[in-house]
């Protein structure tokens, strides 16, 4: 369970062919939950599909996870899905067999929005369900339920961990490089957007570059910060909004002396070692185990006619990991019961107060 001083910061609100691709699991479990056909459906006749991005990435990962312990706890055997690469036109493949596979609900995590928007506005058109996680959806997809982060809050948080630590380092002036791995999707370009104005607003002082590019692919982020962090050797601070820079600067940073302050967004079980050893000064933490929970829950009490899939914006949650928390979040991190135990109580207060806004305010 978190601490107060734990939930104090996590509030930071204000992340080939298909088949052949697939990271499948069926999950089973016991009770109920809600769906898109109305009352008179069991739980366990149901179909839903959770379709995420990438399966060799950490966010992918844990909102898979997620969508299965839902399914889990509310005995519903969920596809929990995602291509083993970022392969936009594979998971548009995976999004229409579950068109056929999945009726009476689909959540779509997808870092390619345009691929999808045709497929998804077929699928609203065949009254299925469907749920955007992550990334919102495009206005020709016709999708109008929506469950992210404030991802401008997520990205100033992590940026103001690095202010505050040069203020008490007594330093006012200075350099930060902030990057997004996939320029044009909005939540990863809004973090480092919200990075950059937390630097602006209350670290006048320095000079920001960016946001610029960095890569998706860990190979590629690497060599693209090495040349940045290169051409900017006067910097002493490099964000990314992305997963894979974790490890990326990590390694630049650890090679450098520790000179620098260097952090991203997400898990891996490298960014967290980089942070346990003082590398990288913090990790933002989207919590994506908890949007696929979320996301899949509330598919399935739709499904069942308990709830109503939200109109608008459900605002998830964003958590700040440093040196004082990351043992309790690598704790968390050791199973799914234990993820669904240390989450547990803001799931009972979202599902009991859903935090909702217009999905026009996305961000």
């Amino acid at each position: 369970m978190r601490s107060r001083s734990t939930r104090t910061v996590r509030r930071a609100t204000a992340t080939a062919v298909a088949s052949a691709m697939v990271m499948l699991v069926a999950a089973c479990g016991g009770s109920d939950g809600g769906g898109g056909g109305g009352g008179g459906k069991n739980a366990a006749d149901l179909k839903i599909a959770f379709i995420a991005a990438d399966g060799s990435q950490n966010f992918t990962q844990e909102m898979l996870e997620g969508a299965r312990a839902a399914g889990d706890e509310l005995g519903v055997n969920v596809q929990a899905i995602a291509p083993t690469k970022l392969d936009g036109p594979a998971q548009v493949k995976m999004f229409e067999d579950a068109m056929r596979t999945a009726t009476d609900g689909i959540a779509i995590m997808t870092l390619t929005p345009d691929l999808l928007t045709r497929p998804e506005s077929r699928a609203v058109a065949q009254d299925i369900p469907v749920l955007s996680v992550d990334v919102p959806p495009l206005p020709g997809s016709n999708v109008t339920a929506y469950l992210g982060n404030d991802n401008v809050a997520a990205g100033a948080m992590l940026a103001q961990a690095a202010i505050d630590q040069l203020k008490a380092d007594g330093t006012t002036t200075g350099k930060a490089v902030v990057a997004s791995p996939i320029p044009g999707v909005a939540p990863l370009d809004n973090r480092a957007k919200g990075m950059a104005q937390a630097f602006q607003q209350n670290l006048s002082g320095f000079t920001v570059v960016g946001p610029v590019a960095s890569a998706p692919d860990p190979t590629a982020n690497f060599s693209t910060w090495s040349n940045l962090v290169a051409a900017n050797s006067d910097a002493s601070v490099f964000l990314d909004s992305g997963d894979a820079a974790n490890a990326s600067l990590a390694r630049i940073n650890r090679d450098a002396g520790n000179k620098y302050l260097t952090g991203a967004f997400d898990l891996n079980e490298a960014g967290l070692q980089a942070v346990k050893d003082g590398v990288n000064f913090a990790s933002a933490d989207p919590e994506h185990f908890l949007k696929g929970y979320l996301a899949t829950r509330l598919l399935i009490e739709n499904a069942l006619g308990k709830n109503k899939l939200p109109d608008g914006w459900w605002v998830s949650t964003a958590h700040l990991v440093t040196k004082d928390n990351v043992d309790e979040i690598i704790a968390r991190q050791q199973s799914r019961q234990s993820r669904l135990d240390w989450y547990r109580p803001t799931i009972d207060e979202q599902m009991k107060n859903p935090p909702i806004k217009p999905l026009d305010q996305a961000n």
